[in-house]
């Protein structure tokens, strides 16, 4: 990052990783901070606002709501420019922030639905449910191989298309299962609390809602691969 002040700085040419950069030393380089922000805004903004429209349409909200949806989600990366791009399984930087950003806007949706206004950001929703399957392949370390990569995806897809069978709250807290869940160990029980308080559910109910999910997908996989 240029640290130097008196050098002009070309936000418009920058990657935006490293405008986030800039963002993060707001306390020491105010003016860039501002600058940078404006130009990251400007950058994600319309994508941001269309996923804001999608999500919010599934909860009912309108289009003025959608947008203070966005607003809130902008807010949020301001002051916390959390990012983390050796963490990222997207080769390209802009795809993987869109991704983390759609995290903090579906929580910031959920958070809405509770008290009608912006949740005040904190640095805990980088614990992000995982509530489709771009979002638990990012958490993926995807091959390198195409055909590898098409493979998994494919499979990923297969399993997105079961889980419409079932309610978003199977289909949420089967992604975010999968995502955190390590082999042979249970869900971080920070994972498991995001899920009650963000569905206000009882940790009984949240394996039920898995195991539903997990045998529905497993049937359905069978049936895709004539073994049923």
């Amino acid at each position: 990052m240029n640290t130097n002040t008196n050098q002009d700085i070309d936000f418009e040419k920058l990657p935006s990783v490293d405008l986030l950069d800039y963002i993060s030393f707001k306390d020491e380089f105010p003016k860039e901070a501002e600058a940078a922000f404006v130009q990251f805004c400007y950058r994600f903004e319309k994508d941001l606002k269309r996923k804001s429209e999608i999500y919010c349409n599934k909860y009912g909200y309108n289009e003025v709501v959608a947008l203070e949806i966005t607003h809130c989600t902008f807010a949020r990366v301001w002051k916390y420019p959390t990012f983390d791009k050796d963490k990222s399984k997207a080769k390209d930087f802009d795809k993987g922030i869109l991704i983390w950003m759609y995290r903090i806007l579906y929580t910031q949706i959920i958070k809405y639905g509770e008290k009608n206004t912006c949740a005040e950001p904190t640095e805990e929703e980088d614990l992000s449910l995982v509530t489709n399957s771009d979002e638990l392949l990012s958490k993926f370390d995807v091959p390198d191989d195409a055909e590898a990569k098409r493979v998994v995806v494919a499979k990923l897809k297969t399993i997105e298309r079961a889980l419409t069978q079932l309610s978003e709250k199977h289909r949420i807290i089967y992604f975010t299962y999968r995502a955190y869940q390590k082999e042979g160990k249970k869900v971080p029980r920070t994972i498991t609390k995001l899920l009650r308080e963000k569905l206000s559910l009882t940790q009984k109910s949240v394996n039920t809602y898995y195991g539903d999910a997990h045998r529905h997908v497993t049937n359905y996989l069978d049936i895709m691969n004539g073994q049923a």
